[in-house]
This record gives structure tokens, C-alpha cells and sequence, in this order.
């Protein structure tokens, strides 16, 4: 059976696994080992089609079809991901988020962080969230909190600051200011998303995930960091909010980002992968 105690570890095996091995694994509630076609097993990855010998659930089922050809196809992977409406809101203006995607979503989201090296986050989202940022809702590695904050305008009454787990801060100022379990890296205004690359590639995260906002996102497409963009859609209509994406204006639909794409269901809404480095 697979549950919140077991995927992460599950995921985490086929992380470090080659990306063209067939894999075996005899799962319990809490155990993953892994076997060979030869011994005794209950969950077989043969080309990244999922067999096992125990009921599956209709959540981990999805979860696994969209990360399982996520993680075998690159060593080395940036990932963004939205949650927004179907006409692409991922706020309303007052900042209010909770709930426009399905809340069971939210074990998705854990299981994508806990294949993940870093998680990247602007502090607006620090500040309207106040998240937490790890993978508290199943059992897996939390990922290196990276927070972009070119004031350095946050303080340490924020979760993030307050629960022991190590940040690192990118920021333009040279406020002498001390945060919580933070490293505090200062980088030169100008040209300072690619700085901030530059800073991330040097620190050897190789999955690293891209949770929001909007405003950071947009800039890491616009300096073509992001490999993988990925919306999870519900289906409501908001009418007007913050939008998803705010990239550098086009004069002409040529100019149009048209990459490769692929999509899966997860709890009744719609998963879209964009594939923009391929």
C-alpha cells in the first residue's frame, strides 16, 4: 500500500535510480525495499508504467504519474509550479489563495517538494502565505528554503524563521540584519535574478522547485531558467486577481511561448506540464 508515510521514501529511491532501470520494490505501510524481478515484490516500474500487486489509491496513483516521468527523464531539473484558476488567477487582489485548488492537492505539492534539492520562494509569498515550506503532510526530505527578498524586508515573525530549518536569503540590501536560522547572501541590483542563477547553480542543488509568486516565476522564464512550468488548474472562474504569469510584453504572437507540453488529472483538475528548455 502506499500512504504519506512510504511515498516520499518511494520517490526518492526512483530519484536515484537510473533513469531507464526497471525497478521492483516490496512496499509495507512504512517500508520500501527495494528487490529484483526475481524475488518477491509488489510494485514494478517497467517504462515508467506503474504495476502492483495492492490497490492503488486514485490520489498516489496521480501523484506518481506525474512525478515518476518527471524524475527519470533529467539529473538535473528546475521546476515552477502555479496553482490557479482556469482563467489564470492565483490570488485575488486582497492576496487571499486558500482554497482555489483542491486541498488534497496540498500532498501533491509535499511530494513535489520532497523531490526537490531547494525550494524558491519571493517574500511576498512569505508574507501572505506564511508557509512553512516542507513536507510536513507526508514523510520525506524537506527541501533548502531559498527566499528572494531584495529589501530585506522580512522579520523573524514568520514560520520559516521560527521551526529550526535552515534558509538562505537573496537580497539587494545591505540592511545589517540578523534572521532566524538564515544565511544572508547580498547580491549587486543589477542583473540580479542572473546573480541569484549564478548563486544557485555554484551551491549544487540539482532539483530545484520554483513555488511563487507570480512576479518571481515570471522573472525566472524571462532569464529562460525554468525547465519545467507546470499549472495545476481548477475549474472555477475568478473574474479578476492577480494573475499567474506577468512576462516581458510581445509585439507579436510569433513571440509566443509554444513548447512541448503534457497533462495528467489530479483530483478533478488539470495538470499541465510545459516543457521550455527541451
Amino acid at each position: 500500500m502506499i500512504t504519506s508515510q512510504n511515498i516520499g521514501k518511494l520517490l526518492e529511491n526512483i530519484k536515484n535510480s537510473k533513469k531507464t532501470e526497471s525497478l521492483f520494490f516490496q512496499i509495507t505501510k512504512s517500508v520500501i525495499k527495494k528487490t529484483t524481478k526475481n524475488k518477491r515484490y509488489n510494485f514494478s516500474l517497467i517504462k515508467n508504467n506503474i504495476e502492483t500487486d495492492f490497490k492503488l489509491s486514485l490520489l498516489y496513483k496521480s501523484i506518481l504519474d506525474i512525478l515518476i516521468p518527471i524524475i527519470r527523464e533529467k539529473k538535473k531539473l528546475t521546476i515552477a509550479q502555479l496553482g490557479q484558476s482556469i482563467d489564470g488567477r492565483i490570488a485575488l487582489n486582497n492576496g487571499n489563495s486558500h482554497y482555489i485548488n483542491h486541498k488534497k492537492g496540498i500532498h501533491y505539492l509535499h511530494c513535489l517538494r520532497s523531490i526537490s534539492d531547494a525550494i524558491i520562494v519571493g517574500s511576498n509569498t512569505i508574507k501572505k502565505d506564511n508557509p512553512q515550506l516542507t513536507t510536513r503532510k507526508i514523510k520525506g526530505s524537506n527541501p533548502r528554503r531559498i527566499i528572494i527578498d531584495g529589501s530585506l524586508s522580512l522579520t523573524n515573525k514568520y514560520k520559516i524563521f521560527n521551526d529550526g530549518y535552515e534558509n538562505i536569503i537573496f537580497t539587494k540590501s545591505k540592511k545589517n540584519k540578523i534572521l532566524n536560522n538564515s544565511t544572508i547572501i547580498r547580491l549587486d541590483k543589477n542583473d540580479f535574478t542572473k546573480k541569484i542563477i549564478y548563486q544557485i547553480n555554484k551551491l549544487g542543488y540539482k532539483y530545484v522547485l520554483i513555488e511563487g509568486g507570480s512576479k518571481t516565476i515570471s522573472e525566472f522564464i524571462n532569464n529562460k531558467y525554468i525547465d519545467l512550468l507546470q499549472f495545476i488548474i481548477a475549474p472555477i472562474v475568478i473574474g479578476s486577481g492577480i494573475n499567474s504569469l506577468n512576462l516581458k510584453e510581445i509585439k507579436s504572437l510569433n513571440k509566443a511561448l509554444r513548447p512541448k507540453f503534457s497533462y495528467n488529472i489530479l483530483e478533478k483538475e488539470l495538470v499541465v506540464n510545459l516543457f521550455l528548455n527541451r
